[in-house]
């Protein structure tokens, strides 16, 4: 199995983990009709195992060359630059999830949160983990909060809780971000950046808060300003 290019940091999770990070019944939420997308799959553990309960659509998306499970839809993409996951799955998943991968990596997360929010069927639940360090502050929470609720027509919500690594016993302060809802509006991707802009701000870079000992990756804590 090829794993060049693979950070250190996060490691493989199973279905168990996903399920408690995640607080997803995927037994009830899966079915031989729904689709599966996980960002940031790496060789898509808890997209197999989830096989044991139905024969669901699983897609697992990575930014790097790996090998995924058999029965996985594999496909490389780095969100939310690579527009093809966006054209291929708009409106169609009714599962997204995202534990520790594009948003935590991204400068820029709350375009990757619109992005996989428009992956998501009427009713559909996507559900982000990362740092709790990663995203901005209480301004720009509320602000997304508003912008998801009264823009897109979903819920958004924060919760902050503790994740450990597989090496270390030291507990992460994590934050898990789910969005769920009937989304009532059409416009594209690039409109709603748009609109996000205007209403949250713009994304900056601020200070290093994950380096892995190999130095292999970098996140780094992300406020929006508003330009006004």
């Amino acid at each position: 199995m090829s794993t060049k290019n693979i950070p250190t940091w996060p490691r493989e999770r199973d279905l168990a983990t996903y399920q408690k990070y995640t607080n997803l019944d995927f037994a009830t939420l899966l079915s031989n009709d729904a689709t599966w997308i996980d960002i940031g799959a790496r060789t898509g553990i808890a997209l197999s195992e989830s096989k044991r309960l139905c024969e669901a659509n699983l897609v697992g998306v990575n930014a790097h060359d790996i090998e995924m499970l058999p029965g996985i839809t594999a496909l490389f993409a780095t969100l939310p630059q690579d527009l093809s996951i966006y054209n291929r799955y708009y409106r169609k998943a009714d599962i997204v999830t995202d534990i520790y991968g594009a948003f935590s990596y991204s400068e820029d997360p709350v375009a990757v949160m619109i992005y996989e929010a428009l992956l998501l069927k009427a009713g559909g639940v996507a559900v982000i983990v990362s740092l709790q360090s990663k995203l901005g502050n209480r301004k720009n929470i509320a602000d997304i909060t508003h912008f998801f609720s009264n823009v897109l027509g979903q819920k958004c919500t924060f919760k902050r809780f503790r994740t450990y690594t597989n090496t270390l016993k030291k507990p992460i302060n994590s934050v898990r971000i789910t969005i769920r809802g009937q989304y009532h509006v059409s416009d594209s991707y690039e409109n709603l950046l748009v609109q996000a802009r205007q209403f949250i701000g713009e994304p900056k870079q601020k200070q290093a808060i994950y380096r892995p000992e190999d130095r292999s990756t970098e996140i780094r804590k992300t406020i929006y300003t508003s330009n006004a």
